[in-house]
């Protein structure tokens, strides 16, 4: 295959730049994930600023990049196939898929317009793509084709596990899952898709804001008019597309609604659907990992749709963009704020478990770090936090190390009885929540929560769906008969106003807060709000007005489909609070009963700052915390939001190093004449916080010597190497599934949240 060969291009519009990131664009064909190979043009408005060719691999990094919007063109052999537009972010690398489908175009379904909000953040305004923030890169619109296919014959299709590319258009409720819907009507269980918006005047369905006339109903694949009286003994799966129409059901403006009938088949072999009738050999080709020829005697096939068990589903993550390597002389400060969330991990955890498909963007490595014990840090009496630091072999980069911090919170003393809990229960009763593993799980995590609190701690709720209402104003936990009553009385319908249900509970949180109290707004949602403000911007913007006023946030969110830990991390990470994905029982009373720290904070505004030694390392990366980054003239700003962290809390941040000798430059280490002391320390961490009651913020240094012997954490380095792997990730080094294997079966099968790891390990190498 030929390709035009490019010049590198170089224009005098980068000498106006001084702070670049990177793109690593990875180009293949939609329907196998084999790499391909296409030249691409860089352009700011119509400057070229970059031009090259990808090779076979498919795979390539444009480095030094100005920070803002770059568009990419991409041809071959003349041919134009399209373009895609990243936002490159300072010091960091955004990893951009293109799939090219047969006909050779960009394929992008979700293609839409952007707006740039004020901190320079691109979001999407008007299709189910995510609505993004501060770290977030936008698509143009691009051209997508289909293949006419004449006929098709699969013996097997396996579903991935991780779905690199990302992008999703619809929901299967299955058998199972109606059977748990307390409503009888495929209207109504349409009515509990992230997306669908039900108007109770009128009965009308609305999706993704277009008209209800413009909406298509089908029947076992032939077209009505409406469902009508449809039994729903009778329905047997209810298919929802709420974007990115698959091409045989013609040109639809609005969403499609699907009846089947009979019992769903789960199984993930063998399973596809024929279909409208009415649409003649004009197929859209699925995106099979693996597919096999059938050793059966030839038969005539009949066409069919290809379309898998479950389609992918609209669960939302902000785009992640990976931080780059660091030189220790131009960048010799590395800032952030902790985090505590784990919300994204527990999510990929339960999409392995039902073998469904994670989006590459729900993998942060810092939540999976975090997920795992790997050192007992003491701390000592007199203080609230500690650090402790240490580093290890890199096995993903046998020429790097890896430097890990570990900060530890005090835990609750035993003779300090806790403050009394001054609790709002904000819950979502939307139509979306009607699913079994939503309003119900949710119900009966807060009722068995309820039954631990004593009686002095207070709970009210408020509710809201279309509307917002208090449910239950505050009752101390003297009276729990009553807030059990209220819990259990919760029932589902509606769309979601998400924001008018977030003011009424800082309404009345604020009307009765208490400082000597903790108070706490527990939202409980999963996330799809659909009327009032509805995108991470407009929420980020009122929610950090409410930061600092004593009332904190937890987020739990809650089922799949439309799950969007892009709106509730925001939330989170604004409102001084937590974010965590409740999948079962066992997650809720780890959450809620099990770890205090989760709803009890001991220090906040947290913020580490990390300083190598240009002497012994000459640059540095740090792996995850992403969307926590701060500049460093912010970490002795008190004025700067930053992190929280409760009783008992393990915080562990990791950074891979590459040893050598830097040029000279002013450092911590070279402001000075070098000493003995500063001559011997690889590293210097810095730790900022204030104390839960405290206005005036706390620093402590720490230092890591270089005679501190490099070791092999077995479990740290297995972790980040899978991380690395799921997200295809550029700095994955020298690592493959089958080191990644022999890396977990060496593992020793201790605590249940190593076993997880094994397990899913397993399935992630098998593949």
């Amino acid at each position: 295959m030929r390709c035009l060969i490019f010049l590198l291009v170089s224009f005098p519009i980068f000498s106006s730049f001084s702070q670049t990131g990177s793109v690593v664009v990875n180009c293949f064909y939609e329907a196998s994930n084999v790499p391909i190979s296409v030249c691409v043009e860089l352009k700011i408005d119509s400057a070229v600023i970059h031009s090259d060719c990808i090779d076979s691999t498919g795979t390539k990094k444009f480095s030094n990049l100005p920070m803002g919007f770059v568009h990419l063109y991409f041809t071959q052999d003349g041919n134009d196939l399209g373009s895609k537009m990243a936002y490159v972010q300072e010091n960091q690398v955004f990893q951009l898929p293109v799939r090219l489908n047969v006909n050779m175009k960009v394929s992008n379904s979700n293609a839409g317009q952007y707006d740039v909000s004020q901190n320079g953040a691109s979001f999407e305004s008007n299709l189910p793509t995510p609505q993004l923030t501060s770290r977030v890169i936008g698509e143009t619109r691009v051209r997508t084709s289909y293949q006419d296919i004449q006929s098709v014959m699969v013996s097997a299709y396996r579903v991935p596990l991780i779905d690199k590319g990302g992008g999703s258009n619809g929901y299967l409720l299955s058998s199972e899952d109606i059977k748990r819907m307390p409503t009888r009507s495929a209207i109504g269980m349409a009515r509990t898709v992230g997306g669908v918006r039900y108007d109770e005047e009128s009965g009308n369905l609305n999706i993704r804001g277009a008209r209800s006339d413009a909406n298509t109903y089908y029947i076992d694949g032939v077209r009505v008019s409406n469902f009508g009286k449809f039994p729903k003994a009778s329905i047997g799966e209810v298919r929802v597309y709420t974007g990115g129409i698959p091409a045989n059901y013609g040109d639809v403006t609005g969403g499609v609604i699907s009846v089947h009938t009979g019992p769903t088949q789960r199984s993930t072999h063998q399973k596809y659907h024929p279909g409208p009738k009415h649409v003649k050999r004009e197929f859209k080709k699925s995106k099979p990992r693996r597919t096999t020829t059938a050793a059966a005697a030839p038969r005539t096939p009949t066409p069919i749709f290809l379309q898998p068990e479950k389609v992918f589903t609209v669960d939302r993550f902000m785009p992640i963009y990976e931080n780059d390597f660091c030189s220790t002389i131009s960048n010799p400060n590395s800032t952030f704020s902790i985090d505590v969330d784990r919300a994204s991990w527990t999510y990929v955890q339960n999409q392995f478990k039902n073998k469904e498909t994670a989006a590459r963007d729900a993998i942060k490595l810092e939540e999976m770090v975090n997920a795992f014990d790997y050192k007992t840090v003491k701390v000592p009496e007199n203080e609230l936090l500690h650090v402790e630091i240490e580093r290890s072999d890199c096995a993903w980069n046998t020429a790097s190390q890896i430097v890990t911090i570990h900060l530890k919170a005090q835990d609750l003393p035993k003779e300090k009885r806790r403050k009394a809990h001054n609790f709002v229960f904000l819950i979502d009763v939307s139509g979306s929540m009607q699913s079994y593993n939503k309003l119900q799980l949710l119900k009966e995590a807060l009722v068995e929560f309820v039954q631990t609190l004593d009686e002095n701690d207070r709970i009210s709720i408020v509710t809201y769906a279309g509307r917002s209402a208090v449910v239950l104003e505050p009752t101390f936990c003297s009276s729990k008969d009553r807030i059990l009553t209220a819990l259990n009385g919760l029932t589902s319908g509606g769309s979601t106003n998400g924001i008018g249900g977030i003011q009424m509970a800082y309404e009345l949180a604020e009307q009765n807060y208490d400082p000597e109290l903790n108070n706490r707004i527990i939202l409980c949602t999963d996330g799809d709000f659909n009327v009032g403000i509805s995108n991470p911007t407009e929420l980020e913007d009122y929610i950090a007005t409410k930061r600092g006023g004593g009332v904190y946030l937890t987020a739990l969110g809650f089922g799949m489909g439309n799950y969007r830990n892009d709106v509730l991390e925001t939330l989170a990470d604004r409102g001084d609070g937590n974010h965590f994905y409740i999948n079962g029982r066992r997650e809720s009373k780890r959450v809620l009963i099990d770890e205090i720290g989760n709803l009890m904070n001991v220090a906040r505004d947290v913020k580490l700052n990390v300083e190598f030694n240009p002497k012994l390392v000459t640059e540095y990366r740090l792996i995850g915390y992403e969307n926590r980054l701060l500049k460093p003239q912010d970490f002795e700003d008190d004025t700067k939001d930053a992190g929280e962290i409760g009783y008992g809390h393990d915080v562990t941040a990791v950074y891979e190093i590459v040893l050598g000798k830097s040029e000279t430059e002013k450092t911590s280490f070279t402001k000075t004449k070098a000493t003995g002391a500063n001559g011997s320390e690889l590293a210097i961490v810095k730790l900022r916080y204030k104390s839960f009651e405290d206005k005036s913020s706390v620093e402590r240094e720490y230092s890591l010597s270089k005679e501190v012997k490099g070791e092999k954490n077995e479990l740290l380095n297995t972790v980040i190497s899978f991380g690395l792997l799921m997200r295809n990730s550029s700095f994955a080094g020298e690592m493959t599934t089958g080191q990644l294997a022999q890396m977990a079966a060496a593992l020793p099968a201790s605590g249940e949240d190593v076993k997880v790891l094994k397990e899913m390990i397993g399935s992630f190498t098998a593949e």
